[in-house]
């Protein structure tokens, strides 16, 4: 529905863009496909990481915040995207979409913060191993969440007051993206608040993580023969690859907003979320281990909590 009123309250629902638009059912598939790798790959590694003890640890735990964020994020999007699907004219009111916004937000915001303290844990384990265990403590750990949190959180205080309100709109994707509602407002902060925001974070979490590899491999070039120097690039390049599809398409949404159809848009928001178990989890043998044995496919028993003896 469309609303041509410019009142401060008059817009109360958004028209959404019916899917599966250009590309067409086989776009819909593989949007389909995308979707089900993420739900069931995260999921298998939450469910693998709470069943066995010996993977609580700092890098399986931040695995498991990485798998979290993904699902938040998959499930956030999924109400629109059905809706988006099923219904000829799909429309979402004005505080659903606030919510929504507000979800994604944070939910990229929490990614960003993850994947920058995987890098920084993977750097302390590979060069300064003895002060690793020492380094991430419970609390550390503890403190560093609610660093997260508050850094995710602060910028959005002033979104109530930035949600358009004054503006008629029919959106370009099947959900509420901070970069194409906030320019809509009638704050007066124009594209820039949303774009600012998210790029400054996302700037410096990049060259962070940029700076952590680059470490990694000098310090694995020194240490490690030929045939390690290889697996570790291989790895690296694996994890270049899934760090490009989450920084992408939120560059590309910042700098860009509403120009990509709403099928290939969540597909590219999606795209990151599928990757991270098959690029974080699956080249574990540790995890693999543990998944094989919640899958009833090894001989390796659950862990108990409290386990008698320690674990190799």
């Amino acid at each position: 529905m469309s609303i041509h009123n410019h009142t401060h309250s008059d817009v109360l629902t958004f028209l959404l863009p019916s899917l599966p638009g250009p590309g067409g059912p086989g776009l819909l598939t593989i949007l389909g496909l995308t979707y089900s790798t993420t739900l069931l790959g995260n999921g298998l590694i939450l469910l693998t990481i709470c069943a066995n003890t010996y993977l609580h640890q700092p890098q399986f735990l931040l695995l498991a915040l990485l798998a979290t964020t993904d699902l938040g994020l998959a499930l956030s999007i999924l109400p629109t995207i059905l809706d988006a699907l099923w219904l000829p004219a799909p429309t979402i009111s004005r505080d659903v979409c606030l919510l929504q916004m507000c979800c994604l937000y944070v939910i990229s915001s929490g990614q960003s913060s993850v994947l920058l303290a995987m890098a920084l844990d993977r750097w302390l384990a590979v060069c300064h191993p003895l002060y690793y265990l020492a380094f991430f403590t419970p609390s550390r750990l503890a403190w560093t969440s609610l660093a997260f949190i508050l850094r995710a959180t602060i910028p959005l205080l002033p979104t109530p007051l930035l949600i358009p309100s004054c503006s008629a709109l029919n959106l370009s994707l099947p959900f509420c993206f901070p970069t194409e509602m906030l320019p809509l407002s009638c704050g007066g902060f124009g594209w820039t608040f949303p774009a600012v925001s998210i790029l400054t974070t996302a700037s410096m979490d990049i060259v962070l993580i940029t700076i952590s590899y680059c470490l990694i491999l000098w310090e694995v070039a020194k240490r490690v023969s030929p045939t390690g120097q290889h697996k570790a690039l291989r790895t690296f390049t694996a994890h270049l690859c899934a760090l490009l599809a989450f920084y992408g398409p939120l560059f590309g949404s910042a700098l860009f907003p509403g120009s990509l159809p709403g099928s290939f848009a969540s597909l590219g928001l999606l795209a990151s979320p599928a990757l991270h178990p098959l690029v974080y989890g699956i080249q574990s043998h540790r995890l693999r281990r543990g998944l094989l044995s919640v899958l009833g496919c090894s001989s390796t028993s659950r862990v108990a909590p409290i386990p008698k003896r320690p674990y190799p």
